[in-house]
């Protein structure tokens, strides 16, 4: 695996996260553990506290020394003024009590007001000692827990006032901690390897899941290399993916398809461009050709130039209808939409409409609402559909026809319908209409010559308005071209 890669630093991520996750938990969990144990311990020193405190109240009618009014009890001998069977049953008690709290691990010393210790359990000495005095001071007022460490002793105090004959005295009891600091370490260690196991193995999972989820980046990859210009339909299925890689997925697919579409258009462009200036490049070639096969008198070198600037002329509309074409499908961002009112927009175009039906002697029709009609529209493109729809019916509408401009509105969109009285469009051709360099009567003589983009170039412009055209038409009686578009 390479250090730079993706799926490395996501197994790293991963198994950094899985840490600090561990580390938090353990953490939390051990502590628990920690303060449950020593809870457990302050509730067991309180309860041996209090049992002393209980022995001493029971005996506190028994006779002791003069200088030590609680006597010798809790495992020292009795002194003088005490009989010798409340000894014993005070010595048998005591063991009792020793053994049931097991007390004889702990060390133990009685405090009176005056800070002397009027009682402290034989283990009680040297250090330990010297550890309460340091760490450990006694207090009448507060029930008081406290670890106490030095390099020999670690223990577990409390210090507990009780009244006795009434007098204040402290008890202090102290416990070793070396069982719960044992119990405490080995948890520590269970905590530690199971983590180092854990990370071990979630290493692997976390290649292994952060290979799954890099599974179609791979695969984008993989199909990246086999994208050619010969071949762009290979897509990615989205199936089983996750959402963040459909992301990914959905984007290649969607380069791919522009990609295709791009080509697509290359190749169309080429093909089309290549097929309709082959024929004037053609004719061009030819009628040159045949001039100079021998000399020939100005008129009819005149007649070749003419037809010559005839067929460049042609070429020269084609190739700007083409480029139209292709920044219309392409470049949408040439389009400039503003708020218009359509009715006096439309008014210029039937102006120009009746000039262009004047060497026919056509009669131009318009019918229009009263209202104001607004719509959103580049008014230099909406112009070009406009007067190719009109020049087209025109064009197929003999001498002395008619044409029609209807205005209408309905389901909040404008219709216009431009209606001539031609010679029709069949069924056959009416589904072609729209199509590249298709041309309906393209070798009649009585129609002019066209490029067959017109009407692709109207459809294009009607798309790039939320719009559309639709045409009907029956033969010898005419054709009506509508086009549809949306009010503001």
């Amino acid at each position: 695996m390479r250090f730079n890669s993706i799926r490395f630093k996501l197994s790293i991520l991963y198994s950094i996260a899985l840490t600090v996750i561990l580390i938090v938990f353990s953490s939390v969990i051990y502590y628990s553990i920690c303060n449950r144990l020593y809870h457990d311990l302050d509730d067991e020193l309180k309860t041996k506290a209090d049992e002393i405190e209980g022995i001493l109240n029971t005996y506190k009618e028994i006779q002791y020394h003069r200088d030590y009014p609680t006597g010798p009890i809790l495992g020292i001998p009795m002194m003088e003024g005490a009989g010798k069977s409340q000894e014993m049953v005070i010595n048998d008690v005591w063991g009792a009590q020793l053994k049931a709290l097991n007390l004889k691990k702990d060390f133990i010393n009685i405090i009176d007001i005056h800070g002397r210790s009027i009682f402290k359990s034989e283990n009680y000495k040297g250090e330990v000692v010297s550890l309460f005095r340091k760490q450990f001071p006694f207090s009448f007022e507060n029930v008081a827990y406290k670890s106490l460490v030095n390099n020999k002793f670690k223990l577990r105090a409390v210090n507990i006032p009780i009244s006795f004959r009434q007098t204040q005295l402290v008890i202090h009891i102290g416990a070793p901690l070396n069982s719960l600091l044992g119990i405490l370490d080995e948890i520590l260690i269970f905590f530690i390897v199971t983590a180092i196991i854990l990370l071990v193995l979630t290493s692997f999972a976390g290649n292994y899941f952060a290979q799954k989820a890099l599974k179609p980046v791979a695969l984008v990859s993989e199909l990246a290399k086999k994208v050619s210009q010969e071949d762009l339909s290979v897509r990615i299925e989205e199936k089983e993916i996750d959402e963040e890689m459909k992301q990914l997925v959905s984007s290649f697919n969607v380069m791919i398809s522009r990609l295709e579409g791009s080509f697509k258009h290359i190749n169309e462009f080429s093909s089309h461009v290549a097929h309709e200036l082959k024929t004037p490049l053609a004719i061009l070639r030819g009628e040159i050709e045949l001039a100079l096969e021998r000399d020939r008198n100005p008129k009819e070198y005149k007649r070749v130039m003419r037809d010559c600037l005839e067929e460049i002329e042609r070429m020269v509309r084609i190739i700007k209808d083409l480029l139209i074409i292709a920044k219309l499908d392409y470049k949408p961002d040439i389009f400039k939409f503003k708020k218009i009112n359509f009715v006096q927009f439309f008014n210029k175009i039937y102006e120009q409409s009746k000039v262009l039906g004047v060497p026919k002697e056509i009669e131009v029709e318009l019918n229009t609402p009263n209202e104001d009609i607004l719509i959103n529209a580049d008014k230099a493109h909406l112009r070009r559909l406009f007067l190719n729809l009109v020049n087209n019916a025109v064009k197929f509408t003999p001498s002395k026809g008619k044409i029609n401009l209807l205005v209408t509105i309905k389901d909040s969109k404008v219709y216009i319908d431009i209606k001539d009285t031609g010679t029709g469009i069949s069924e056959e051709h009416s589904s072609k209409i729209f199509e590249k360099f298709f041309r309906v009567s393209k070798d009649e003589k009585t129609t002019e010559p066209g490029t067959g983009l017109g009407l692709n170039i109207a459809l294009s412009i009607a798309k790039a308005h939320h719009g559309d055209i639709k045409v009907s038409s029956q033969m010898q009686k005419g054709t009506t071209f509508t086009v549809i578009l949306p009010l503001v």
